[in-house]
């Protein structure tokens, strides 16, 4: 089975394939996704690198009013009805310069939508039937293939149970935005393929289909319908987080708002293999004004066992999605995860109210390691949450914030656990140049939560308190500003920082588009965040943990020109990380790419070449590669060496397309390429992929 299955992926690439050749990403979306890479969000950065190729290859309509981009995270609800308004006034939009015209579209959302809508007359919806679905529906099915030319020390030593090639498949229907139904499949490097632990084929299968407006197009409208059903793998996204969130959304500050836009029931991410709820979700549109979410979740999730096996007992959760080694395997559907929550919404013109609530049942206990910093953890094998959450808009002002509280029993305290957790902030929109926001939270150090995603310096909502605020505008000589900063502090020692600490953290983007050359921008970037961290141990006072404050510096130029045909782009980025009492560490990145994309052929190629120069990891630089749909690709630059790459896409027509990848990664200033189970014994590493895409 398994040579039967690895043969059926050569002969795909080997298909005399076609298609349209498409431009790579845009600099608006590279920068934003570099950024979530900055902040350890890989899995975000991947469902919306997912979303970007869904609506890049097929568009979403912007004058479409019963949608209203609904399923875009940066686009707000102000955006979307003063978008509705224009719509119902002007007609529809002819282009995307029209978005500036209308008050509370600022450029950067602008830019993020460009690439992924379209202007087209508004259809008038109708009944679903099996016969329009199958003529009018869009299919796409991809598959793809990769490894590394040099085999590390896990596949030497027979470490890994499966070979070093990474294989994926996924099959992906839409019709207009009523049905969409995925499926696919994935196996990393390492793990088994149709073998040992891994009998199936792939490690890991996604499927859901979500339906909706059901019942919608009745002759009274007015009746309670289906919104939306999703059956399968799903996230659930209500208030600003803190009671149920699963899936993207970064928890830092990002470039278009501080505000959280709400997506409701939405399906999980194609190759998203922790995180997501699994089982069936739907939202009911109870009346012109209210409506209601429920949704219930049975995961078997990864978990780490105790070194002292027991049968109830799971030590932590394990998120990496990886099943290579025994040890790993070993994690596999660990803890069973039963999940039922709720939301029930009020909305108006101005005015938006939520209770949201979702009960946990594990079933097995989570006993903790014993840490120094840990003593706050969840312990246990339940947990309910309950929030309260509202917005308000009035005129070009906006209130927001949520209020919840969690519930739950250690399974070492005779005291019940009720802590609390809150956001609130408002957001003021001077103009379509200007625009300012303001959010301060508060994380109770015993807040718990498996399931929450809110705005904040940690992974989860627990042990923090902050203020945070956010600009975006034009200023004079057509500059393009963002800027964030972030106060916070950590009542509670954290990993790494035995102690209460404090920082801040400051974000400014600058961008312009030189009038002397067509074609040719340049773009700034300025990073500053200061934090405490534990002194490191060769300067550790024995029996005693003291903290120092840290500073981390980033500065990052581009100068990008684009004719059409060719695309280049230049940068050169340094950071500089130290301490009061830990040394300095510099990072310095250059490099060079090259895009050539012809009028008259269905070829699209890319290449990098750069050089970087990195002390240690603190001061490690961050870049987005160019790479193929469902590809996300975030390079960590670290040590000294360089880095080149080569992507070709090649197509004939419209249904047809395949490409190939290339890169090196070597060092030169060691002798080895990587660590522990990864580890090659060669200064470099060869990487290469290839993809096919059959759209029809």
């Amino acid at each position: 089975m398994k040579r039967l299955v690895l043969t059926l992926f050569a002969l795909l690439m080997l298909l005399p394939l076609v298609g349209n050749a498409q431009e790579l990403m845009p600099y608006a979306w590279r920068s934003y996704l570099e950024l979530l890479s900055e902040e350890g969000e890989d899995e975000t950065a991947e469902e919306l690198m997912e979303l970007y190729e869904t609506y890049r290859d097929k568009p979403a309509n912007v004058n479409d009013t019963v949608m209203l981009l609904s399923d875009f995270p940066f686009v707000n609800d102000l955006q979307r009805e003063r978008l509705k308004a224009y719509v119902v006034l002007y007609g529809p939009l002819l282009s995307a310069e029209e978005l500036y015209t209308i008050n509370g579209f600022d450029s950067m959302t602008v830019e993020l939508l460009r690439p992924l809508v379209t202007f087209e007359p508004i259809e008038t919806s109708q009944r679903v039937t099996l016969k329009e679905m199958l003529a009018h529906g869009h299919s796409n099915l991809v598959t793809g293939i990769g490894g590394t030319v040099e085999q590390a020390r896990g596949y030497c030593d027979s470490i890994y149970e499966g070979d070093n090639l990474r294989l994926m498949w996924r099959y992906y229907f839409k019709y207009k935005d009523r049905v969409q139904l995925q499926l696919s499949g994935d196996k990393d490097p390492g793990e088994a393929f149709f073998a040992g632990s891994q009998r199936k084929g792939f490690d890991f299968y996604g499927y859901s289909l979500m339906i909706n407006d059901v019942g919608r197009y009745v002759e009274n409208s007015r009746h309670p319908y289906l919104k939306r059903v999703v059956i399968g793998q799903y996230h659930a996204q209500f208030g600003q987080g803190l009671t149920l969130w699963s899936g993207f959304e970064p928890r830092a500050a990002w470039e278009t708002s501080i505000y959280r836009n709400t997506q409701g029931i939405r399906p999980s991410g194609a190759f998203t293999e922790y995180g997501y709820l699994r089982g069936a979700a739907t939202t009911i549109a109870l009346s012109q004004h209210w409506s209601l979410s429920l949704a219930y979740s049975y995961v078997n999730r990864d978990a780490t066992l105790p070194r002292k096996e027991k049968e109830d007992t799971v030590q932590s959760l394990y998120n990496s999605g990886y099943h290579r080694t025994e040890t790993e395997i070993k994690k596999r559907n660990q803890l069973g995860e039963h999940l039922i929550g709720g939301h029930l919404e009020y909305r108006n013109s101005n005015l938006k109210i939520g209770l949201s609530g979702a009960a946990t049942l594990l079933e097995k206990v989570i006993v903790p390691a014993t840490y120094v910093y840990n003593g706050n953890a969840f312990r246990g094998n339940s947990n309910i949450n309950i929030g309260f959450d509202a917005a308000y808009r009035y005129r070009r002002l906006l209130l927001f914030g949520e209020a919840a509280i969690c519930a739950n029993h250690a399974f070492d305290s005779a005291v019940a656990n009720v802590s609390p957790a809150a956001v609130m902030g408002g957001e003021f929109i001077f103009n379509n140049n200007h625009r300012a926001s303001l959010l301060m939270r508060y994380y109770s150090p015993t807040y718990h939560n498996l399931h929450a995603i809110a705005l904040g310096q940690s992974s989860t909502p627990q042990n923090e308190m902050g203020i945070g605020c956010h600009y975006q505008g034009r200023l004079p000589l057509s500059i393009t500003a963002t800027g964030i900063a972030d106060f916070f502090y950590f009542p509670h020692m954290k990993y790494l920082v035995y102690a209460p600490s404090h920082g801040q953290e400051y974000r400014v983007t600058l961008s312009r588009a030189v009038e002397l050359v067509k074609g040719l921008s340049v773009n700034v970037r300025y990073r500053y965040k200061e934090k405490g961290r534990n002194i490191t141990p060769s300067t550790q006072v024995e029996g005693y943990y003291l903290l120092e404050q840290t500073y981390r510096h980033q500065v990052q130029g581009d100068i990008e020109y684009n004719t059409g045909v060719w695309r280049l782009v230049t940068r050169i980025g340094y950071a500089h990380y130290h301490g009061k009492v830990t040394t300095a560490d510099k990072g310095l990145l250059l490099y060079q790419d090259i895009q050539y994309h012809p009028q008259h052929i269905p070829l699209t190629v890319a290449a990098r070449v750069a050089w970087f120069d990195v002390d240690d990891y603190e001061a490690r630089l961050y870049t987005v590669e160019s790479d193929f749909i469902y590809q996300y690709n975030s390079m960590a630059y670290q040590n000294e060496g360089y880095r080149c790459y080569l992507v070709a896409r090649y197509d004939i027509n419209r249904h047809w397309d395949i490409g190939f990848k290339y890169g090196i990664t070597a060092y030169t200033d060691r002798d080895t390429f990587g660590s522990s189970y990864e580890l090659i014994d060669a200064n470099h590493r060869q990487q290469w992929r290839v993809q096919m895409r059959l759209k029809w």
